[in-house]
């Protein structure tokens, strides 16, 4: 039996994830899709558009058959530890047989040069890099200038590093790298992303069978300009996602958007010292100065990382760095969660096809399977620890939504997964 794995965030599920998710099945005959999606935070250091539960029923609704929560530990983290910790739940689950992503190639065989550099990257690399770092360039452009050169007979290719640089492919050669430096079996495939480009900010009319395939960068953008489900977002996205997002924004659970952290980004950052921000995940060279200093006088979140932002750091770190001071995510916290990796397969959604298959994984898998939070939290221990991070998440999470409603704590307690058919 094939099971293939997506890592996933659906934020929201468009008519692009749709045509991701039949090519997956199709081109790696599996019986079983299985999606690892990120929570509350995501990898762009935002918070979802949605909940986690409404995105996962959005997710089985269309077609995949287990949704598995990527930790937060791990869910807003750079490229590389999102797609290491996202491999290594696919590993853990014992039945997945293929991982299938989208990048800017489609050509896996472009890919694996790179992978096999980062999965054991030699002196002469190291040096590249450090030296287009002490160049000015953020650690994305001076990776893919350091790869360019290193991985061509010419010296720097301008052609290479556009490759090692583009949104999906940097993705794309983090799960091989993954793949590679945990011995893993699975079999990685890739298609060729097409229309809408991954920052596209605008939904634009390309069609496939009549589908508007758009970015959910561009769906977020029109989502944010009018809080309304306008005929534009209907077009980009199914049936089935429309009528989660119609429920969700008139039960005022969403939209959520970094916009949203004001309040609280700014109460944090003002009433506490820079030596607690300097304690925070990835804030180092002493930008805790030039974020404080910012964040006194800033009118918006917008607003305060324009001021922040420098050509050696780009928006997304700025962005993920802010997700860590609203989480309280520290050095330690990170460098524990590093050491440990994933601790265990958090169910958010299946159909029921899936909720036969949830046996095999506790049989061969290696780690335990989540349904019901809290019994995991009883002991101190590694894995209530990262639990508890998400609780923390969501927690947070639910202070950002438009309605009142969700105040309350504990969500993740009381809220089940998503069991549906498809």
């Amino acid at each position: 039996m094939n099971v293939v794995g997506l890592v996933t965030e659906y934020n929201p599920f468009h008519n692009g994830h749709l045509y991701h998710v039949k090519e997956a099945r199709k081109s790696c005959d599996a019986d079983i899709v299985v999606s690892v999606m990120s929570g509350h935070f995501l990898q762009r250091g935002e918070p979802a558009l949605f909940n986690k539960w409404a995105r996962a029923k959005m997710t089985v609704m269309a077609g995949v058959d287990i949704v598995i929560e990527l930790p937060a530990a791990f869910s807003v983290r750079s490229a590389s530890a999102f797609a290491r910790g996202s491999v290594e739940i696919l590993n853990a689950t014992g039945i997945v047989s293929h991982i299938c992503f989208g990048s800017e190639a489609g050509n896996i065989n472009e890919l694996w040069p790179a992978a096999r550099l980062l999965a054991n990257e030699p002196p002469e690399f190291k040096q590249n890099l450090a030296y287009f770092l002490n160049k000015g360039f953020s650690f994305p452009k001076a990776r893919a200038l350091a790869m360019g050169d290193y991985l061509t007979a010419d010296g720097r290719n301008s052609a290479a590093a556009e490759l090692y640089s583009s949104p999906n492919n940097i993705l794309g050669i983090e799960y091989l790298k993954s793949i590679v430096s945990t011995g893993s079996h699975i079999r990685p495939v890739t298609i060729k992303r097409f229309a809408a480009g991954y920052h596209d900010s605008e939904i634009r009319d390309f069609s496939d069978n009549c589908q508007t395939i758009s970015s959910a960068t561009s769906i977020r953008q029109e989502l944010s300009t009018t809080g309304e489900l306008t005929q534009k977002v209907r077009a980009a996205v199914p049936k089935t996602t429309q009528e989660v997002m119609e429920q969700q924004l008139s039960s005022g659970l969403g939209p959520v958007f970094i916009a949203n952290y004001a309040p609280f980004l700014f109460y944090l950052l003002r009433t506490h010292p820079k030596e607690w921000l300097a304690e925070k995940y990835d804030v180092t060279e002493g930008l805790e100065n030039r974020i404080y200093e910012i964040a006194q006088t800033a009118e918006s979140v917008e607003d305060m990382l324009k001021k922040i932002k420098t050509k050696r750091y780009t928006w997304t770190r700025l962005q993920r760095i802010l997700s860590y001071v609203m989480l309280g995510y520290t050095k330690s916290l990170a460098h524990d969660f590093d050491q440990t990796g994933p601790l265990y397969i958090r169910i958010l959604g299946l159909s029921d096809k899936g909720r036969r298959i949830l046996k095999p994984i506790k049989k061969k898998g290696h780690l335990p399977v989540v349904t019901r939070t809290a019994p995991f939290l009883n002991n101190r221990d590694d894995l209530a620890l990262m639990l508890q991070f998400d609780v923390k998440a969501t927690d947070i999470y639910s202070l950002l939504t438009p309605s009142l409603s969700p105040l309350q704590a504990g969500l993740d307690y009381k809220i089940m997964p998503y069991v549906g058919q498809n």
